[in-house]
């Protein structure tokens, strides 16, 4: 009887299931790098919609300050906005008129200070002296 026995090959050897952990591994490895730079953009992104933010609500600022008061200094140098953002705001200004530029970053080598690298978002406008008739010309 036990010449008569046959087989079973159903089994699954260690070299086969070797063989699929190295293939399934080198599948996933490649899915996990794309999941991570999926990661690191998503912030990159967030990073960045922020700052936009940021510095469209400064310039609308600066713009209500110099429509109240066209003779106020508008400038500021790395104020901080919160979360790690800085503002710097510049203005050239004229007799009747003035170029605000507004500057926002993340202060990513927390030095308090806004370098031209952390630099995210740059916003610039003209702005009239409204009491003067003919300000923007």
């Amino acid at each position: 009887m036990a010449a008569g026995r046959v087989r079973s090959t159903s089994g699954v050897t260690l070299v086969e299931v070797l063989i699929a952990s190295a293939l399934l591994g080198a599948a996933l490895v490649p899915a996990f790098d794309m999941v991570t730079r999926g990661l690191v953009l998503a912030r990159d992104v967030q990073t960045r919609s922020k700052a936009a933010f940021l510095a469209e609500r400064e310039m609308e600022d600066a713009l209500a300050k110099a429509a109240r008061n066209f003779s106020l200094n508008l400038a500021k140098s790395s104020q901080p906005l919160g979360d790690g953002y800085l503002v710097t705001v510049t203005q050239t200004a004229s007799s009747h008129r003035k170029i605000v530029h507004v500057e926002v970053g993340h202060d990513a080598d927390a030095s308090g200070a806004l370098s031209a690298g952390e630099v995210l978002v740059a916003l610039s406008t003209l702005v009239g002296d409204t009491a003067t008739p003919g300000g923007l010309n």
